[in-house]
């Protein structure tokens, strides 16, 4: 049923092109390009077409057509026809490249349209695609605040690094321009969890331990080498436990802003809850995460309760959402420069998250 509901999705596509959906030739049994199958040595909205018809009829098979599964997962479904759609209209210049960074990515397979496999595209203000990552800077307004969404995707959880002040653990503060700035290939950051003030514990960045003692009194978040993100309720997170989930980064300021149903809370471990410039991550599934600042403390926008930012984090569709330092430490960064608007212009903190392009090597 379900290949058959495919098969109905995409009728009209086969309609148009009925002209070029007939059964494969002999010569596309034995076609050398990849994806071709009505033997005219392209990869086409015609092949596509094929596929999806091939796959309705269950006349399709990784084991016959190997060169059909794009996406490398061992099967031929409707996301290597959206691949073929794509190849066609120009979006894939290497098919090698192309199943080799899919399926070995952290985003699932049905997220490929989200990254750039022709090229580096970036404006310099946060909106980047290349094979590795996608990022998509949103603004708008919510109640009597404005906010700002940096929308990311990475394939690689090394693109999603964290930057100390001064590049050294308890190296100092500094403002986050000047941390990002020593980041290679840094795309967009905001500040952390200003770890230096308490050093509560855990610290854990980029797969590094500077710190393994862990807090009872704190909401902790834990960004794990796998690319799923868990938040934890104070006194439930214990060293054994993080001992053995591979952690990457971990965060200790909160609180966490969803329940594990994916709802806003009503009640919080904070000690600022009104209205507030605000910072937090958010996180959709393995290898697609949000960047949020709130704008705040001004005529212009009032900034949010951390009811409201929580009550926003579900309205993202967001799965978990953790709440990182605000106020003045609020900032939202890219390349050409600051894309929310700081309180008093930001202060310096003494670490920042940041998406990166993947490092070389």
């Amino acid at each position: 049923m379900k290949k058959r509901s495919i098969f109905y999705l995409f009728l009209p596509l086969l309609l148009l092109i009925a002209a070029f959906s007939a059964a494969p030739s002999a010569a596309a049994e034995e076609a050398p390009y990849v994806g071709d199958l009505n033997g005219d040595q392209v990869t086409s909205a015609a092949d596509a077409a094929m596929m999806l018809r091939g796959i309705a009829f269950a006349r399709l098979s990784e084991e016959k057509r190997p060169d059909l599964d794009f996406t490398r997962n061992g099967e031929i479904d409707g996301t290597d026809v959206r691949a073929a759609l794509f190849y066609a209209c120009g979006g894939i210049s290497d098919w090698v490249s192309f199943g080799e960074r899919i399926s070995s990515g952290l985003c699932d397979e049905r997220l490929f349209d989200r990254f750039s496999y022709t090229g580096v595209q970036d404006d310099g203000r946060g909106n980047y695609k290349s094979a590795n990552v996608s990022v998509h800077i949103l603004s708008g307004r919510a109640g009597n605040s404005n906010y700002h969404v940096a929308d990311i995707y990475v394939q690689d959880i090394t693109c999603f690094a964290t930057a100390f002040g001064r590049e050294k653990f308890r190296g100092g503060a500094e403002s986050v321009r000047k941390i990002f700035d020593s980041v290679s290939g840094g795309i967009v950051a905001m500040n952390g969890d200003f770890y230096s003030i308490h050093l509560f514990g855990p610290v854990v960045r980029n797969g590094e331990v500077f710190l393994d003692r862990v807090t009872k009194d704190w909401d902790i978040a834990v960004l794990q080498s796998d690319g799923v993100l868990v938040t934890y309720k104070n006194n439930t997170l214990t060293k054994d436990l993080l001992s053995g989930m591979n952690a990457y980064q971990t965060w200790v300021f909160g609180p966490a802003l969803l329940d594990e149903n994916g709802q806003a809370k009503t009640k919080f471990r904070s000690r600022v809850q009104v209205a507030n410039p605000r910072t937090a991550l958010g996180y959709f599934e393995p290898g697609h995460y949000a960047f949020i600042a709130v704008d705040g403390r001004s005529r212009a926008s009032n900034g949010m309760t951390m009811q409201e930012l929580s009550q926003f984090c579900q309205d993202l569709g967001l799965v978990s959402a953790y709440n990182m330092d605000g106020g003045q430490s609020s900032v939202l960064l890219a390349q050409d420069g600051v894309i929310n608007v700081p309180y008093r212009d930001g202060r310096a903190v003494s670490d920042i998250l940041v998406i990166r392009e993947l490092p070389e090597g």
